[in-house]
């Protein structure tokens, strides 16, 4: 006659894998988010070739913001109405570029997908009225007045409540693109406001550079 496990064997072989399930979970999600991080800094080499792209046919000018009827804006050059213009210029194919697979956005429609991009409110603190663009980004730039220490464009969110929480990626001016942890004590937006992508006078460039910490940072208002 077959031995049959007793139920309190049964309840102890489940308790022993909740046990390991409860363990290996967090290595299992660390590692999707890192696999996110990554994704998401391939997003933004994405943008950053594409704006090169763009640069080279429009005299180094980088993208302005359009509107729903792809006129470009000049008073709203930034953030998701700049980078939609990438879009209605078919320099980028999928609207899934604009999208870290960390945060509750969906890509737009891949026909007139720049219409839901350019239509985005956006805040550094992610708290904006949006849901097709994760990034925040400066328009109008030329390359000739941005540098490798520049910030033109970065994950949204601020510290916790970032796409990454302590984590975010940053698009510099000579278009590569950094991985910025945050520390105990220090957002990682908050490390270098070359990172926080502060406004800049268009009559006199004044890019915050990598060092400068001293500079308001007030064109993406964090709303309450």
């Amino acid at each position: 006659m077959k031995k049959r496990f007793t139920l309190i064997e049964l309840l102890v072989v489940i308790g022993i894998i909740a046990i390991l399930a409860s363990m290996l979970m967090p290595a299992l999600s660390k590692a999707k988010e890192k696999a996110n991080q990554a994704d998401c800094m391939n997003n933004m080499k994405q943008i950053s070739t594409t704006l090169m792209m763009y640069s080279n046919d429009f005299k180094n000018m980088f993208t302005i913001g359009i509107d729903e009827n792809g006129v470009q804006d000049e008073d709203n050059p930034h953030n998701s109405a700049g980078l939609a213009n990438l879009l209605y210029c078919d320099y980028l194919k999928s609207p899934k570029t604009f999208v870290c697979r960390s945060t509750k956005h969906t890509a737009a429609a891949v026909k007139d997908g720049w219409k839901d991009v350019a239509k985005d409110t956006d805040s550094a603190d992610g708290k904006g009225s949006d849901k097709y663009n994760s990034y925040l980004y400066i328009g109008g730039l030329c390359t000739t007045e941005v540098t490798s220490e520049h910030g033109i464009a970065r994950d949204k969110g601020k510290g916790t409540k970032g796409n990454h929480k302590q984590y975010g990626n940053v698009l510099f001016g000579d278009g590569h693109v950094e991985g910025i942890t945050g520390t105990k004590n220090t957002n990682w937006e908050d490390k270098d406001d070359c990172f926080n992508m502060n406004p800049y006078d268009s009559d006199e460039i004044s890019m915050p550079k990598k060092g400068d910490t001293e500079v308001q940072n007030d064109l993406w208002p964090t709303k309450k």
